[in-house]
């Protein structure tokens, strides 16, 4: 069979199997993460500064000895490595100082491929086991079609797949289309939408918080004011923007629909925002049991879910919260999560923890994102801020919460405050 045909059959496994390998596959995540993927990100991150390095003193030597086109040359690949373009396969036309230091990267960064490989062998084969059992438990209860729904998906080995640092199979079945990517490079993945007024429309949710690259440069083409905070000299482009108020962050979409109709990126009708109060629930899981017509103000902290599930205090790895890391941050908080800890004292670079199902990001922690709504319909003087921050805001059981919303003026500028662009398509987009 055809992958193509393959995957839609895949995605056609009856409801309760489908959750039934889904927690099987959370599990290989977990332990894919845990044990592989972490070091991994670490590596290849240790390797991407190296080969800056190296570049950045080529680019140099080229410089002082007038060869422009080698400097240029190296410039823009430094430009790429930064940016996490992926490598291009080809290098005809290259400078051959560029050229012979592509060559040392790629074999450096296969022989790290190897070793995650190597490494994550024993987790698919354990991966598989639990496969064969549950085909295996199926065909004893005469549930036939189920059992081989199961052997089709275990003979595809679509499991098996790694792509960048995380498995994609949750994010594939959820969002089978690829992300789509903007001009600024910020990915975009399909959410359904369960309710509220958006319910039918397609909307797509930006896999990461606006980053620091994508809001200056709006901030830079706008010549729009952007608050000086105590993160400046902390935060990287891949960073979160934050010191971002909703008038902000408003404008910022409303800059970034006319930028890209303007280059054909988009359709005349589509449209980048804020997202909606539930549409940010139906994000994060936990739209369909929300009543949709409700305000936020109602709905605020009613179910006692998390990002990660409904154990509390987060697994390790589940995010960047306020932890017990923050011991080491002379900035004061309000309160600490006893028993969690994660590897930053404040914010982190976007994509640092594993995605949700949608392949999207910090959903929980790093920073608070601003929504459309008011907080209070019968009171609009407050919007809803979603998510919670690396910095947290009181009692972490209540305030962590899938369904916590945060009420914030309008014009309010803050350290662990921040964005999230969604783009809802009213026409297909043509063609790049």
């Amino acid at each position: 069979m055809k992958p193509r045909f393959l995957l839609i059959a895949l995605l056609a496994i009856a409801s309760s199997v489908r959750a039934d390998l889904t927690e099987i596959e959370n599990q290989f995540r977990a332990a894919y993460e845990l044990h592989v993927g972490q070091q991994h990100a670490a590596e290849v991150a240790a390797l991407d500064l190296k080969y800056i390095g190296a570049l950045e003193r080529a680019m140099q030597t080229a410089s002082q000895g007038g060869k422009l086109e080698d400097a240029v040359f190296l410039r823009e690949e430094i430009q790429r490595v930064k940016d996490k373009g992926p490598l291009p396969e080809k290098d005809d036309g290259l400078a051959p100082v560029l050229a012979k230091l592509r060559a040392t990267y790629r074999d450096q960064f296969g022989k790290l491929l190897a070793a995650r490989q190597k490494a994550v062998a024993p987790i698919i084969e354990k991966f598989g086991v639990a496969l064969v059992a549950y085909q295996e438990e199926l065909t004893k209860a005469g549930k036939l079609d189920e059992a081989l729904d199961v052997k089709a998906y275990r003979e595809a080995g679509l499991f098996q797949k790694l792509t960048g640092d995380a498995i994609s199979l949750t994010a594939t079945k959820a969002a089978p289309d690829k992300p789509f990517e903007n001009t600024l490079g910020m990915r975009f993945v399909p959410v359904p939408i369960t309710g509220g007024p958006s319910e039918g429309k397609t909307i797509r949710f930006s896999i990461w918080e606006t980053r620091v690259k994508d809001y200056a440069a709006f901030a830079e083409d706008t010549k729009r004011e952007w608050l000086k905070t105590s993160l400046e000299q902390e935060q990287t482009d891949h960073h979160p923007a934050v010191g971002v108020s909703w008038d902000d962050a408003t404008a910022f979409c409303e800059w970034l629909t006319k930028k890209e109709r303007r280059r054909r990126k988009i359709g005349p009708k589509d449209v980048y925002r804020l997202p909606a109060d539930h549409e940010w629930s139906c994000a994060v899981g936990i739209g369909k049991e929300e009543d949709a017509s409700a305000s936020p103000k109602a709905e605020n902290n009613l179910l006692e879910v998390y990002p990660w599930g409904r154990e509390f205090p987060p697994p390790k790895g589940a995010g960047n919260y306020n932890g017990e890391e923050l011991k080491r941050n002379p900035m004061p908080v309000q309160s600490l999560i006893t028993g969690y800890e994660d590897r930053f004292d404040r914010t982190a670079p976007v994509g640092s923890f594993p995605a949700n199902a949608f392949g999207i990001f910090d959903l929980g922690g790093n920073v608070f994102e601003w929504c459309q709504d008011w907080y209070d319909p019968q009171n609009p003087d407050r919007r809803v801020m979603r998510g919670n921050s690396w910095a947290g805001t009181g009692n972490e059981r209540t305030t962590l919460r899938s369904s916590f919303r945060s009420d914030v003026p309008p014009s309010n500028r803050d350290i662990a405050r921040g964005f999230r662009v969604v783009l809802e398509v009213g026409t297909p987009a043509p063609q790049p």
